[in-house]
């Protein structure tokens, strides 16, 4: 059961993290944070395409 996550589902799966965490901080928390969740949730938006990306070329690669 020691099976490690591919890479690209690694990125994809820090990516909805991060997104998440950007949501609560801009919705939940007070305006001090709000900037902070924004960026969060950009980061979180570009990890989560670089991890597609990365997947688009595995599967690429698998099927030539």
């Amino acid at each position: 059961m020691n099976k490690q996550l591919e890479k690209h589902k690694r990125f994809i799966f820090l990516g909805i993290i991060v997104i998440a965490l950007g949501v609560t901080f801009s919705t939940t928390m007070k305006d001090t944070v709000r900037p902070i969740g924004t960026v969060f949730f950009v980061a979180g938006g570009l990890l989560f395409i670089l991890g597609m990306r990365m997947k688009q070329k595995h599967d690429k690669e698998n099927n030539e």
